[in-house]
């Protein structure tokens, strides 16, 4: 069974899109344009040193995967998430995961085990190496591998939208060392339920997750130690 992750990508784009579509999305990804941040054609074609045309499509499939945003008057923006879009995207993450396990728990064996505690190693490596950029990396991928085991391209299409703007909350806390250990610990809970092919106790622990992903960025905007 296959567990790659499928990109979101219109099969469509010639190889310069292509190109043009992931540096930008990288770039959105690690914070390089603030939220708010106009985005013009011209500045980015610059940038990149190609035509304005590969840019436009690239950021009109960015702001149909939530990474931007088109707004009147302003135009293609990075957008400003506000508690209520962090709280939606997160309700939704963990009901595709919940669906995930009913569906193909049953279908878990020991490469499965395997490669989830790979997954989950790595993460504490990079945990211990006070490296929580790339633990973050790791992060998504222990979560990716929960989906894509269901081998089901639409669901992994509706998760890949989703973990994009996941990516962008992720940016304020990349250096909490704190959370990044309590998620892990709540990583290790999950996986050992999955090991034991509990049904009920994985549901839990991904459940448990989510309310602590989301009463984290509640006490922080509400404490306003950053804006998202």
């Amino acid at each position: 069974m296959s567990t790659q992750k499928t990109e979101y990508m219109n099969p469509g784009m010639t190889t310069k899109e292509s190109m043009v579509y992931n540096q930008i999305k990288q770039a959105i990804l690690h914070n390089e344009f603030e939220p708010g941040t106009v985005l013009v054609e011209r500045k980015l074609s610059e940038i990149y040193n190609v035509s304005r045309s590969p840019v436009r499509y690239a950021l009109r499939q960015l702001a149909k995967e939530g990474l931007l945003a088109d707004e009147p008057g302003k135009g293609i923006v990075v957008p400003v998430y506000t508690l209520e879009d962090i709280l939606e995207v997160y309700d939704l993450l963990e009901v595709l995961q919940v669906y995930a396990l009913q569906v193909s728990l049953k279908n878990y064996d020991m490469i499965a085990d395997a490669t989830l505690g790979q997954i989950l190693e790595k993460t504490k490596q990079y945990m211990s190496e006070e490296d929580l950029i790339e633990r973050m990396e790791w992060d998504v991928k222990f979560h990716n591998f929960i989906i894509h085991y269901v081998n089901n391209k639409r669901l992994d299409m509706m998760f890949e939208l989703l973990v994009n703007q996941k990516r962008r909350f992720d940016i304020t806390s990349f250096h909490d060392t704190e959370h990044a250990e309590l998620s892990t610990q709540q990583h290790e809970k999950i996986y050992q339920a999955i090991r034991d092919r509990d049904l009920d106790a994985s549901i839990a622990a991904v459940k448990e997750h989510s309310q602590y992903i989301k009463q984290y960025y509640i006490n922080k905007l509400v404490t306003g130690r950053y804006n998202v």
